[in-house]
């Protein structure tokens, strides 16, 4: 029996006793830019590939401020915009356009990235 836990025993320690190259870390950059007519940045996620364009969609504000989340129920998503216009506090229901941006594959969001073209409170 020690001879079995032996055999399984060596090899997770030498796996763990390897080094292996840490994946390269992305390198978001935050664009200031002045806010737009809708009251929003404009293009903060300038860096990252264009994934699809959602239309005119129904969505909920479920966190407000600096990271602002959408529930876009419609589709069943949850986009983070680069910033939402003062009025948009947790909570308010909006009518949303915009511009679904890449994830990169090493990054953790709490939405996906959203370049907001309209938004307006319904």
């Amino acid at each position: 029996m020690k001879i079995f836990q032996a055999i399984l025993l060596i090899p997770v320690l030498l796996s763990c006793a390897q080094k292996s190259k840490d994946l390269p870390v992305a390198n978001t950059v935050i664009i200031p830019a002045e806010p737009s007519k809708f009251g929003v940045r404009e293009d903060c996620y300038k860096d990252r590939q264009t994934i699809k364009i959602v239309g005119t969609s129904s969505a909920k504000v479920i966190k407000a401020g600096r990271f602002g989340i959408l529930d876009c129920y419609e589709l069943g998503d949850l986009y983070q915009p680069c910033m939402l216009p003062d009025w948009a506090v947790e909570g308010t229901e909006v009518k949303v356009s915009g511009v679904v941006k890449a994830v990169f594959e090493n990054e953790r969001r709490a939405g996906t990235p959203f370049l907001i073209n309209e938004i307006n409170k319904l």
